[in-house]
């Protein structure tokens, strides 16, 4: 007996929503990796004295950020279900859109503050 996922159609556009999360997960940790190494080329600490702060802005911007995905993944179901457009369009261009909105967003918070 053969047993499968029916939560997913068959036509989902996997590979481009796993590249588009991989290379975003490679671009965050690379961007943290470059700037640890220039806090120990400048021979300041790594761990910072004001991190609790920094911890709670690192998590709101990552809670934007995800909700804001979630929303660009929602919309563009709703794009792929109810219009002609093609579903890697609709998929990327929400989840781009909506990660803009979410960084804006958080910035927007960050600065307030």
């Amino acid at each position: 007996m053969v047993t499968s996922l029916s939560i997913l159609p068959f036509n989902f556009p996997y590979g481009p929503i796993f590249l588009l999360t991989a290379i975003v997960l490679v671009f965050y940790l690379w961007t943290q990796y470059k700037q640890k190494m220039e806090l120990i080329k400048k021979g300041e600490s790594i761990v910072q004295y004001d991190s609790l702060e920094q911890m709670k802005i690192s998590n709101l911007g990552k809670g934007i950020i995800s909700i804001m995905l979630a929303l660009g993944i929602f919309t563009a179901h709703l794009l792929d279900t109810y219009t002609t457009l093609e579903p890697i369009v609709s998929y990327i261009s929400m989840l781009l859109l909506f990660f803009g909105i979410g960084s804006l967003i958080f910035y927007a918070v960050v600065k307030n503050k």
